[in-house]
């Protein structure tokens, strides 16, 4: 028997085996949801029944059996690959659980509908949407319980130590959800071996990838070579298939497409079409709309918070409560941004002399157009600017239809210039500036390069979604709660 035989058997076992756990794995989640989803429907019942719930929960009287909701809930989930244990993002994961759940509740009513049965549309309804949110938490939970008892991990080795080696990295430890484990990289660049990337040690050259294999678990491989041509990647996918799991590579178009692409077989041949979301009308009026919904409850929630502010700017140097600034807006058209004050009311001229002073400082401004240890903030300013409070206000520039909640980074006119001409310029402001976006979520002013900023804001336009602004919308007020990156 041949070392190709006896791998090919090992595979297979480890294949075998890891099915096993994952089912098993699976079994459990699956309790557990339908655990959560009979809570929800206790605890909404318990509001409108007050208690009355249990008496029905094996019937189909005021609300869905048991029964017939399970089945539901776990072929709809099963159908969007929720106990598969895919390497997703939380993100994606979070999509599919409302996608699942959406589709349940239809056939819930669709059920009652046809039986002609009577089910609370309360119980039903606001149960299922308390679902969504409590399985998204303990979903949550539970994958990082499994990674951190090392109960299930998918050890991933990377082929490519170069930039986009490091940036698959940098993600792949950002987001311990997806399960991966990085065993290590493999580069042909004989200097690297032996190095670290990202703590993770480069243990070879491409031609070591068998004795590689021999020595660890592996269940996938990344490729993270964008610049190697077809011939190249197709001979080490020819040379990996049958000895791991799975095999991923990254293609020459990261950073251009992502969210709104599309892999289609055009009779054997592979497409990837990608669409630009917002130059869709009907997209633009979905954006709209969210804005304008979005704009109000935030303004109604903060109102209390507003008014509070409001009163501490004024007590403690009388000045003006906001901020206007002329910012670039749609089409380069300039826009009264509005701010809560967070500096002193003479801030212009006192930066105006600070700057002519200081040469430093001089660099600092016209490199990122705000300072780090501004001397102009006031004392609830550096409050406000910590905690992000200070952009509230923006709200009405939303309403008033001057931005978006999620959008490019509003700039001053002189930031034109750092875009590489206005042409580029163009491009990333032909949508409506937002409160967030994808400079802001990922990092917010740690992101000091230009070059990143504008490589982010593009990305955004490019790859537009309604979800896409959600992640990001969850994404800031994650950033916010960490305090990072904000000055």
């Amino acid at each position: 028997m041949t070392n190709e035989t006896i791998n090919s058997k090992n595979i297979e076992k480890k294949i075998f085996l890891r099915g096993i756990k994952k089912t098993f794995l699976a079994i459990i989640l699956a309790s557990i949801d339908i655990l959560i989803l009979f809570f929800s429907f206790l605890i909404v019942s318990y509001l409108k029944y007050d208690g009355n719930f249990l008496k029905n929960l094996f019937s189909l009287k005021d609300i869905p059996s048991i029964y017939l909701t399970s089945t539901i809930f776990i072929l709809s989930f099963l159908f969007n690959k929720l106990y598969s244990f895919k390497t997703y993002l939380f993100w994606d994961e979070m999509r599919n659980i409302v996608k699942a759940s959406f589709f349940s509740l239809v056939l819930l009513l669709l059920f009652s509908f046809i039986n002609k049965t009577y089910y609370s549309r309360f119980v039903v309804i606001y149960g299922i949407t308390l679902f969504v949110i409590l399985d998204m938490v303990i979903r949550y939970f539970y994958r990082k319980v499994l990674y951190k008892l090392n109960i299930f991990k998918t050890n991933v080795l990377i082929i490519g130590a170069g930039e986009m080696g490091k940036i698959i990295s940098d993600k792949i430890k950002a987001h311990t959800f997806t399960t991966y484990n990085i065993i290590g990289f493999l580069d042909d660049d004989e200097t690297k071996v032996g190095k670290k990337i990202n703590d993770y040690k480069i243990l070879g050259k491409t031609e070591d990838i068998d004795k590689i294999l021999s020595q660890n678990d592996i269940d996938e491989v990344i490729i993270a070579i964008p610049t190697a041509n077809r011939q190249t990647i197709s001979q080490i996918i020819s040379h990996l298939e049958g000895k791991v799991r799975r095999i991923k590579f990254i293609p020459d178009m990261y950073g251009l497409i992502t969210f709104s692409t599309d892999i289609q077989d055009f009779d054997g041949v592979m497409t990837i079409s990608a669409s630009q979301g917002l130059l869709n009308p009907v997209n633009k009026v979905l954006k709209r709309t969210f804005d304008i919904i979005f704009g109000i409850v935030g303004l109604l929630i903060f109102l209390p918070l507003f008014l509070i502010i409001g009163w501490k700017i004024k007590r403690e140097d009388g000045g003006s409560i906001l901020f206007k600034h002329n910012r670039v807006g749609k089409d380069l058209k300039e826009f009264k941004m509005y701010k809560f004050r967070t500096m002193v009311p003479n801030a212009e001229q006192k930066l105006k002399e600070m700057l002519e002073k200081d040469e430093k400082l001089r660099e600092e401004f016209y490199k990122n157009f705000k300072l780090k240890d501004d001397p102009r903030i006031t004392k609830i300013g550096k409050f406000l600017r910590k905690t992000s409070l200070d952009e509230f206000p923006q709200f009405l520039n939303v309403i008033k239809g001057d931005m978006s909640i999620v959008g490019p980074r509003p700039v001053v006119r002189k930031e034109i210039e750092m875009y590489y001409g206005e042409e580029v310029a163009k491009r990333v402001f032909a949508v409506k500036p937002g409160i967030t976006g994808m400079w802001q979520a990922n990092g917010r002013s740690d992101v000091e390069d230009y070059d990143e900023r504008i490589a982010l804001d593009l990305y955004y336009i490019r790859n537009w979604s309604l979800w896409l602004d959600i992640i990001i919308i969850l994404k800031t007020i994650k950033a916010v709660l960490d305090r990072k990156g904000a000055y």
